[in-house]
């Protein structure tokens, strides 16, 4: 019981980890698209 509860915690964190890491990919993108549209203009 106590093992399986550590597992999930760990994947848990893991998946939390890949969508933050997602996320901050997405916002990166956003703000350099905005950046270069900036100095297109």
């Amino acid at each position: 019981m106590t093992t399986m509860s550590t597992d999930e915690l760990a994947t848990r964190r893991r998946q939390a980890k890949r969508t933050a890491m997602i996320a901050g990919g997405v916002a990166l993108g956003i703000f350099v698209m905005s950046i270069v549209q900036m100095l297109k203009i």
